[in-house]
C-alpha cells in the first residue's frame, strides 16, 4: 500500500459534504487540509473525514468512534453496508442534538482559530495608542523589576529547575490583603476558566515539607497573568487535577497572608524558569523541601509517574484481521514497527498523521526529516515530517508512509493516514482492523 495525493473523486466527495453541511443551516466551521476535512461545532466537538486517494476509501471519526467506508460503484459503504453520507448525516444530527449551542445559526460566534506559535496583531487606526501604552507598561515593568532583589537558590535535586527569587516586601502597596487565612488546599481560579477537577485530567499532588506555608501560582507559558493559585500549608499536602499542557510556575512563601494572587506580604516570590509539563495519563508529585531557615530557602522536586498499564494482546484471524480490546485507560494499543524497529502505537482517530517519538526515529535510522510546526491540543509544537519506507501494523505491511517526529512525545500515535488503509470498526470494548 502506498500513500498518494487527492484526485477528482476526493474533490467531489468534499464538495458534496460541504453542500450537506451548508444546507443544514447551523454554525459549523469547515477546515480542509489536503485530503482531510474537519467539521467543528460551536461547543468544540469535531467530525473528521479523511479520504484515501489511492484506495478511494473514506474514514469518518467523531466523539462516538470511527468507521471506514470502502468505495464500490460510486458509493461508500461500511462492513455493515451502511452508506457513508447517511452515516455522516446521522453523526451531524447527533452532534447538534447533544448541545443546544450546536443548533445556533451561522455567524453567531467568533470562529475558533487554533493558536499558532507566533501571532502578530496589527490595527492601523490604533497603532500609535497601542505603542504608547506598551512603552509606558514596559517602563513600569522595568522599574519594578530593577527595584527587586534577586538571588539564585540551589537547584532542586533531580528536577534541576533553576529558580529566581524576587523579594516582594511592600513593593505592591495597592494590593488589598484579606483578613481570613484560607484552608489548606484552597484553589482560586482567576477568570481563566481553567478546570481543576476534571476526572480524566492528570492528578497533581502538592506536598509541602517546608517550614513555611506556600502558595503555588500557575500561569500560561511566558505570561505573568495568574491562571490559578493553590495554598499548601506547612507540613501538609493537597491534590488537584490539571488539563495536560505547559504552565509557568511561581511560589510565594511567608507568614503574613495577603491574598490568593499575591500570596504572603512578608515573603518572597520564587519563579521557575522551566515550565511545568503536565502530560495525559501521567500523575505528578511536586514536593517542596526546606533547604535553610528562611521562607525562600526551599527546593522543589518534581516527579512524573508513568503508570504501568497492562496492554491487551491482539488476536488474529485466518485472513490476518486483528482485534484488540480497549485498555484500562480507555485507549486502544496496537503492535507494529517502523523500519523494523518495534513500536507500540496508541490509536488516535483525531490525528491526521501518525506520530512517533524522536527516540524511535533515531533507533529506526530515519533521516532527512523536514522541520514543520504542528498545531496540537496544547498549542504549537515543533517537529518534522519524514517518509518511512516500511511500516508494519500487526501482520500487515505498509510502504512509503508519512510520519511526524515529535521531540517531546513519549506515546507513539497511530493516525488516520495509516488507519484509512484498513477496514476499521470499533465499539465500547474492542476494535477490529482488517483488509478491505
Amino acid at each position: 500500500m502506498t500513500e498518494n495525493t487527492g484526485n477528482e473523486l476526493g474533490s467531489a466527495l468534499f464538495s458534496h459534504i460541504r453542500q450537506i453541511v451548508n444546507g443544514r443551516g447551523v454554525d459549523i466551521i469547515q477546515q480542509q487540509n489536503g485530503n482531510s476535512l474537519k467539521l467543528e461545532f460551536a461547543d468544540g466537538q469535531r467530525i473528521l473525514v479523511n479520504f484515501n486517494a489511492q484506495t478511494h476509501g473514506v474514514w469518518l471519526a467523531a466523539r462516538s468512534g470511527g468507521i471506514e467506508f470502502a468505495h464500490h460503484h460510486g458509493n461508500w459503504r461500511a462492513h455493515d453496508q451502511s452508506d457513508f453520507f447517511s452515516k455522516l448525516h446521522e453523526t451531524i444530527e447527533q452532534t447538534i442534538a447533544s448541545n443546544p449551542l450546536n443548533a445556533r445559526a451561522p455567524g453567531t460566534r467568533t470562529p475558533h482559530v487554533e493558536r499558532p506559535a507566533t501571532v502578530i496583531y496589527h490595527e492601523e487606526a490604533q497603532s500609535h495608542l497601542l505603542r504608547n501604552l506598551l512603552i509606558l507598561l514596559l517602563a513600569g515593568v522595568l522599574g519594578f523589576w530593577a527595584a527587586l532583589r534577586m538571588v539564585q537558590p540551589p537547584a532542586a535535586g533531580n528536577s534541576d529547575r533553576p529558580m529566581q527569587t524576587l523579594a516582594l516586601g511592600n513593593a505592591d502597596t495597592n494590593q488589598t490583603c484579606e483578613a481570613d487565612y484560607p484552608a489548606n488546599g484552597n484553589i482560586t481560579v482567576f477568570g481563566s476558566g481553567l478546570r481543576t477537577d476534571g476526572p480524566n485530567d492528570p492528578e497533581i499532588t502538592l506536598k509541602n515539607d517546608h517550614a513555611f506555608p506556600m502558595l503555588m501560582i500557575l500561569s500560561a507559558p511566558r505570561s505573568a497573568i495568574p491562571a490559578l493559585s493553590v495554598l499548601i500549608r506547612a507540613r501538609q499536602s493537597t491534590t488537584l487535577h490539571l488539563p495536560a499542557g505547559q504552565y509557568d510556575m511561581m511560589f510565594s512563601s511567608g507568614n503574613a497572608w495577603c491574598n490568593p494572587r499575591k500570596g504572603f506580604s512578608d515573603g518572597h516570590l520564587v519563579k521557575f524558569e522551566q515550565a511545568l509539563s503536565v502530560q495525559m495519563d501521567k500523575p505528578m508529585q511536586l514536593a517542596m523541601q526546606s533547604s535553610g531557615a528562611g521562607a525562600s530557602d526551599f527546593q522543589l522536586f518534581v516527579h512524573t509517574e508513568t503508570p504501568q498499564i497492562e496492554l491487551p494482546k491482539p488476536t488474529f484471524t485466518g485472513d490476518g484481521s486483528m482485534e484488540v480490546k480497549r485498555a484500562t485507560n480507555g485507549h486502544f494499543y496496537l503492535p507494529g514497527s517502523i523500519e523494523n524497529e518495534p513500536v507500540t502505537f496508541m490509536v488516535d482517530t483525531g490525528a491526521t498523521v501518525t506520530s512517533i517519538s524522536s527516540s524511535v526515529a533515531r533507533q529506526a535510522g530515519i533521516h532527512g526529516c523536514k522541520e514543520v510546526q504542528f498545531q496540537t491540543a496544547n498549542g504549537a509544537a515543533a517537529g518534522c515530517l519524514a517518509l518511512v519506507s516500511r511500516m508494519t501494523l500487526g501482520n500487515f505491511t505498509l510502504q512509503n508512509i508519512t510520519v511526524a517526529v515529535m521531540p517531546n512525545m513519549e506515546i507513539n500515535l497511530l493516525g488516520a493516514n495509516v488507519l484509512r488503509n484498513f477496514q476499521v470498526s470499533q465499539n465500547d470494548s474492542g476494535m477490529l482492523i482488517g483488509l478491505r
